[in-house]
């Protein structure tokens, strides 16, 4: 009796393969009897299948055929035990497909879903497959490889050779070093001896005429006491009093002269020392003493063979340049649409991460440079620099929130380039496409527009329903942070809600004071991270504001700022516990990067350059103006 078409086998007592069913529904675990064969694809189809496989634009013009014509069994490609690589998009989808196109290997569900596929010519990989390992392409492929095994033990002995030879170099380079900061040494002790014997000098020649001047001055005086004495004692008889004065009248003229030239002479001449200003660039210099210079780019520039090792000829690597020359202008053409793409992403944390995407710095160093000053004679107190972001060039832009300004810094030589007045006090601030940025201002309830192209010059302003904090952007879309009542909404650029998150799934307060956020992507996916300082917790959301993980660290504490670095990685501000920590978005492992040691007290916002390998952090701690007035500025080492 023959079952129902779409209707369910029921268990039979033999083995499940004494029938041939529907092969898509069993992908899914379900035995439903075929009516239909499709000879392209080499599939049985039930009814509902068959339906989907006549309409599909991909397949609408295979010939399938019927109950009466298909046949009754078919093992010349069972794809279940063929194929066991899954799609990297669709983690239950077995890679079953290639587009020549786009070189791309893709699952069933991908050719439906993406665009991009749906005008290609997609071929089944079990029809190409067939001549493939006897083809040339295979075989040329495995002389590749071969080659660049050969290449490898190449490199392998080169660099074997050379860590000799670094050893031997680095031992005669700190040679070097120990000989002329002896030179130097015995320069320093001979000029100290000579400019100690030169102020031992001067000093006994003025001890002399001091000695001298005081000498006199005692003389002077014993012939002036002298001299009043005798006064006193002619008192008693004016006739002899008259003759004494007249006498001492010339002697008080001569004692007034010998003074006055006393005076003249007196002038006593001081020394003082005065540092060699060559010499005291020293200590300002980062190449004090000398430098170790790279005198070869790299390995292979210091070889000696006509060819480096790892530059293969062979046929595998010629038809991959062909290829390449052939593929360059739909690469192009590809690029453009990322780029394009790259303009609906994050300024502030998609494309400093996409610019800084081999970055790690759980390893890193830093050495502390010159703060720069941003307090101007213009700013009615000390500033408070709430947040940054890095623009295109050299600019930083900062948020002042006392001063109820935007602040524009060339990084390059590290001064103050523009600043606008806002009309209310800012909080955070993001980049936009198009030399645009968008800034909180929490007690007016607005977001304000800013345009960052020359000098910062104020646009339009959005209203919101709330005191709006953090914010980010992402796929024309901003993302942004609520306090009274706090929450995290994504909303469009003319401030419409779209959704919005205050509660985890147990109808608890998901965030107590979310003050700032970021937006990266994870495998091409945005998340959004959100900085909370009442909870002291990271949480992790996804674009539809879900929320997926979350992050703490007793020794992040009270945190503030966040900053993307990379795609995995991510720069947190922890304000109570004077450190800047580095988050592993996959491990979530957090290291400190810098403490109090390097400087850091109360720090409020981070950002990171990987072009210059720079990192930047404003600190904030009202009644501090050594802090809050400076943007501290630390070297990749």
């Amino acid at each position: 009796m023959d079952a129902v078409p779409g209707r369910i086998e029921p268990e039979a007592t033999g083995s499940s393969h004494d029938h041939t069913y529907c092969q898509p529904c069993a992908e899914d675990g379900k035995r439903i009897l075929p009516d239909a064969f499709c000879t392209v694809c080499k599939e049985f189809l039930c009814s509902t299948c068959a339906r989907v496989h006549r309409n599909m634009k991909l397949t609408k013009s295979h010939v399938l055929q019927d109950k009466s014509s298909m046949p009754s069994s078919f093992h010349a490609e069972s794809e279940d035990e063929t194929f066991t690589e899954t799609c990297q998009f669709h983690a239950n989808e077995f890679i079953k497909y290639y587009c020549p196109n786009h070189e791309a290997l893709l699952c069933g569900e991908s050719v439906v879903d993406y665009k991009e596929h749906r005008s290609c010519e997609v071929k089944k990989i079990s029809q190409l497959a067939k001549q493939y390992k006897e083809g040339a392409e295979y075989k040329s492929l495995k002389t590749g490889i071969v080659q660049m095994v050969s290449d490898i033990e190449n490199y392998l002995s080169f660099i074997q050779a050379n860590m000799k030879s670094v050893e031997e170099e680095s031992l005669t380079n700190i040679n070097e070093l120990r000989k002329f900061r002896h030179e130097i040494n015995q320069l320093l002790d001979k000029r100290e001896k000579e400019l100690l014997e030169e102020i031992d000098r001067k000093k006994r020649e003025y001890e002399t005429l001091l000695n001298e001047m005081k000498a006199n001055c005692l003389d002077m005086k014993t012939a002036t006491e002298k001299l009043k004495a005798e006064l006193q004692a002619k008192e008693v008889n004016n006739n002899q009093l008259f003759v004494s004065g007249t006498r001492a009248i010339k002697e008080l003229v001569g004692l007034q002269s010998s003074l006055d030239d006393i005076r003249r002479r007196g002038k006593v001449p001081h020394s003082k020392f005065s540092r060699d200003p060559a010499t005291g660039q020293l200590l300002y210099s980062n190449t004090a003493i000398g430098r170790v210079d790279q005198v070869a780019s790299d390995l292979a520039d210091q070889q000696k063979q006509p060819q480096r090792p790892g530059e293969s000829t062979s046929a595998v690597e010629q038809q991959g340049r062909q290829q390449q020359k052939e593929q360059q202008p739909r690469q192009l053409e590809t690029l453009q649409q990322q780029q394009k793409h790259m303009q609906g992403v994050s300024q502030k944390g998609l494309l400093s991460a996409h610019l800084s995407s081999r970055a790690d710095l759980s390893q890193a160093k830093f050495s502390r440079q010159p703060d720069i000053s941003v307090n101007t004679s213009g700013d009615r107190s000390d500033c408070l620099l709430f947040n940054m972001t890095l623009l295109t060039g050299d600019r930083l832009v900062l948020v002042d929130q006392t001063n109820c300004s935007l602040k524009l810094v060339d990084t390059k030589n590290n001064k103050l380039v523009s600043q606008v007045k806002l009309p209310s006090k800012p909080w955070d601030l993001c980049h936009l496409p198009g030399d645009m940025a968008a800034v909180t201002l929490p007690l007016m309830k607005n977001i304000q527009f800013v345009s960052t192209q020359g000098n910062l010059t104020l646009q339009e302003v959005v209203e919101v329903d709330g005191q709006c904090y953090g914010i980010d952007f992402c796929d024309d879309n901003l993302i942004v942070s609520f306090s009274r009542p706090d929450k995290v909404v994504l909303m469009d650029m003319k401030g419409k809600v779209k959704k919005s998150v205050d509660k985890d799934s147990s109808g608890k307060p998901l965030f107590k004071y979310p003050n700032y956020l970021t937006v990266t992507r994870e495998s091409r996916t945005p998340v959004i991270y959100v900085s909370d300082c009442g909870t002291n917790t990271i949480t992790k959301l996804s674009i539809s504001i879900e929320v997926l993980q979350s992050y703490q660290d007793p020794i992040l504490k009270n945190k503030r700022g966040l900053a993307v670095v990379g795609d995995n990685q991510l720069l947190m501000c922890g304000w109570g516990s004077y450190n800047i920590l580095l988050l592993d978005m996959l491990t979530g492992k957090i290291t400190q990067l810098l403490g109090k040691e390097e400087g850091i007290e109360w720090p409020q916002s981070v950002a990171y350059c990987s072009l210059k390998k720079m990192l930047f952090v404003t600190c904030n701690y009202y009644g501090k103006p050594d802090l809050n007035n400076f943007v501290k500025v630390f070297n990749l080492v």
